[in-house]
């Protein structure tokens, strides 16, 4: 064992020397020990403490993948491409039944048990709520690709009754059947949130125009709606068949009937509108950017006063 030691001092002298004799420019490095095992291998590559501390950390300059914002967000799209792809992916995962119905049939009647949601595949419909004496409201109107029922969630009943105001046809869904899918797939419950937020910013809309607008631009600006709903599910813009009579269409906007008819037959003189050949319900738009205009900025000066 002695004879061990004195070997190896001589070695570990000289390497001490060789290390002092090195030159001032190059860097000292202290040989390293052998290591054992994997673990402490690893464990000598540890960031010392100090290395860690708050002070030393600085900001990424870069991410260290590539992040699109295009990627994280879902590209805007053809609201009428969205709603067919909507439509087809609730067929293939829900696979609901389907039911024709005609004009004046009734879909739910308020208070009744809520358990069901319904999607417009074709068709008008349009949402009435009663007061308690009697009274009725039209509270929303309804298209190709809009949901009709959400609003019986929240009590468990629908508040509101919702009539067909034309030959159509609606997909029936169970609402339990709708929640299971939507756990399972998330584009289900995607659809289900963009239908949610579609209705919420149309009755938000609707409420502006009636309580901000004079009447013969809160026609106009029905018109509009009406019109961009339609371009929105790939039918024409520009030749309008109002599904609902004069006496709905006032009820709608907290207008008189009488009040409707004079609002048309202005925007008619003005050229904004023309009616058709088959009655007045048909209606066509020459230039709907000129009636959104028209919303926006009312007649000419030389125009008559707007009908209050």
């Amino acid at each position: 064992m002695h004879s061990a030691i004195a070997i190896a001092s001589p070695s570990s002298d000289l390497s001490r020397d060789r290390l002092r004799d090195a030159p001032a420019g190059r860097p000292r490095i202290a040989p390293l020990a052998p290591l054992s095992s994997p673990s402490s291998r690893l464990a000598s590559l540890a960031l010392p403490p100090a290395a860690t501390a708050v002070s030393e950390l600085r900001p990424l300059t870069r991410l260290p993948f590539a992040v699109s914002t295009s990627e994280s967000r879902p590209a805007l799209r053809d609201p009428h491409q969205r709603m067919l792809e909507a439509m087809r992916i609730i067929r293939d995962l829900i696979q609901p039944s389907a039911k024709v119905v005609r004009a004046g049939d009734m879909i739910f009647r308020a208070a009744q048990p809520f358990n069901t949601v319904y999607l417009i595949n074709a068709g008008a419909f349009k949402l009435v709520s009663r007061s308690l004496d009697g009274r009725e409201q039209i509270v929303s109107l309804k298209f190709r690709g809009d949901w009709l029922g959400f609003s019986g969630i929240a009590q468990g009943r629908h508040p509101c009754d919702a009539v067909a105001m034309d030959t159509g046809n609606i997909s029936i869904i169970p609402y339990d059947t709708l929640t299971e899918a939507c756990a399972r797939h998330p584009e289900m419950m995607a659809i289900v949130h963009e239908g949610m937020s579609t209705e919420i910013t149309h009755e938000r809309q609707s409420l502006m125009s009636v309580c901000t607008l004079a009447s013969l631009a809160r026609v106009a600006e029905f018109l509009c709606a009406w019109a961009r709903s339609m371009h929105q599910r790939g039918l024409r813009a520009d030749e309008l068949t109002l599904r609902m009579t004069r006496a709905d269409l006032g009820n709608y906007l907290g207008m008189t009937l009488e009040t409707v008819s004079r609002c048309l037959s202005r925007l008619s003189r003005e050229g904004l509108i023309r009616f058709g050949e088959r009655g007045r319900r048909q209606i066509s738009i020459p230039d709907l950017e000129r009636l959104e205009q028209f919303v926006i900025g009312g007649l000419p000066a030389d125009g008559q006063t707007a009908v209050q």
